[in-house]
């Protein structure tokens, strides 16, 4: 399906991922710390609307549809791989494996800048902004860019499905 401007949704065009397997599995968890979801009101957590998969999904779209998908292309595996020997250094493990208030402790440190170790590819707290606003993309967004799988978050916030989304 195209959409204006001529690019063409994810379901028609190749689904290939830029981010390695072990890349998803620590942005899902970190994902799933900025969207934990809430399983007695039915509110899926990120991993389980697909927000890395949005992610993997978008940095590997070639061309890019948006001039910043090149940066971010560095920025993700890096920044991932950073924190990781961040949380190695200071918990003793692999940030995919990180107990939720150790993760969570993490990310405020990655937010307010204040992570030492590791070079980071860009200032900590503009790669915390942007883990953010690619978790609301890949959660919220329409899921036909490859998050929000099944609009499953739609459902859950009561958001009006097309019929055919049905």
């Amino acid at each position: 399906m195209n959409m204006p401007g001529g690019i063409a949704s994810w379901d028609s065009q190749s689904q290939a991922e830029a981010l390695t397997l072990t890349e998803r599995a620590m942005l899902d968890a970190i994902m799933d710390r900025l969207q934990p979801g809430d399983v007695q009101q039915g509110i899926p957590s990120a991993s389980q609307a697909g927000a890395a998969r949005y992610v993997s999904l978008l940095l590997g779209r070639d061309p890019p549809v948006y001039y910043e998908v090149p940066t971010w292309r560095t920025l993700y595996p890096q920044a991932i791989a950073a924190l990781d020997q961040v949380a190695e250094a200071r918990f003793g493990t692999s940030l995919d494996k990180l107990k939720g208030q150790d993760l969570d402790q993490l990310l405020r440190d990655l937010q307010a800048g204040a992570l030492t170790g590791p070079s980071f590819p860009a200032a900590q707290p503009l790669i915390f902004k942007t883990f953010l606003k690619h978790c609301y993309q890949g959660c919220f967004g329409d899921p036909r860019w490859g998050g929000n799988q099944q609009a499953k978050m739609w459902e859950a916030i009561g958001y009006p499905l097309r019929p055919a989304e049905r």
